[in-house]
């Protein structure tokens, strides 16, 4: 069975940004910006999947040892192309199309560092969480029902 571009492959080129090892994104920029444009997070096996078959088509630039993942010229054209007149969220619509024009994709096998990928998962939790607490923005469990909403008597 022939090979096809996924979803995954799409958002995670969608997630890394830079023009080479010097401004590309660290693994944890990577997960954060997936999140952002997709409010999931990405797990190891889409983002292994994906750089080897993203590298292959040219598009992104790898380097795990240095912890930095960028677009090549051909994906900065691809980028700026596709997403053009689109929003953050317009990556959805407009790179899988792009993939598939590209035809199947090539890939070998690729894997991090154990615990790599963790790490920079975590890395970003860290970092969300103090962007919340900046924010005065206080996590609660949607199960939790012993806090109340506070009613509102302004303007009775």
């Amino acid at each position: 069975m022939a090979s096809q571009w996924t979803i995954s492959d799409a958002w995670v080129f969608s997630s890394i940004e830079g023009t080479g090892p010097d401004d590309g994104y660290t693994l944890a920029q990577v997960i954060a910006k997936a999140d952002g444009i997709n409010h999931a997070l990405l797990t190891e096996a889409e983002f292994i999947q994906a750089v080897p078959r993203l590298v292959a088509a040219g598009l992104i630039g790898a380097l795990p040892e240095a912890n930095r993942y960028w677009h090549t010229e051909a994906g900065r054209a691809l980028y700026r192309q596709r997403m053009k007149r689109r929003g953050l969220f317009g990556w959805i619509d407009a790179i899988p199309p792009a993939l598939r024009r590209l035809g199947e994709p090539e890939g070998t096998a690729w894997s991090l560092p154990a615990g790599v990928f963790a790490h920079a998962t975590q890395e970003w939790h860290l970092k969300a969480e103090a962007i919340l607490r900046r924010l005065g923005t206080r996590r609660q469990d949607p199960g939790d029902t012993t806090k109340q909403p506070t009613p509102r008597t302004e303007g009775i």
